[in-house]
């Protein structure tokens, strides 16, 4: 955690580019030191150092693909094992597998 006053920990998902990152930003600026869960390694370091570099928070990266129950069990563990966790933000998301005027519907 950062030796700055600290709001404690917020662990966001899906969190290397978009809504996630948008959050990640205003979470840092207001105070919450950071883990970041996505599935692209290269794309959450390059966020994590702008977000330590500007705001000065302790910022983790989590390497993590939510649609497996190996990255769900990553994530899981990380809950579980740390009590800094205050905030968690559950960003991530799967979209239909094809183009969606031509899939078929699930009901």
């Amino acid at each position: 955690m950062s030796t700055q006053n600290s709001k404690g920990t917020a662990l966001i998902t899906g969190a290397s580019a978009g809504i996630g990152a948008t959050y990640a930003d205003r979470l840092a600026r207001r105070g919450y030191d950071l883990i970041l869960v996505a599935r692209d390694a290269a794309r959450l370091e390059a966020l994590a150092l702008r977000l330590r570099t500007q705001t000065g928070r302790t910022v983790d990266v989590l390497p993590a693909d939510l649609g497996s129950a190996a990255g769900q069990d990553i994530v899981a563990n990380r809950l579980v094992s740390d009590g800094a966790i205050a905030l968690i933000v559950n960003n991530a998301g799967l979209g239909p597998n094809g183009p969606a005027l031509t899939r078929a519907p699930t009901a």
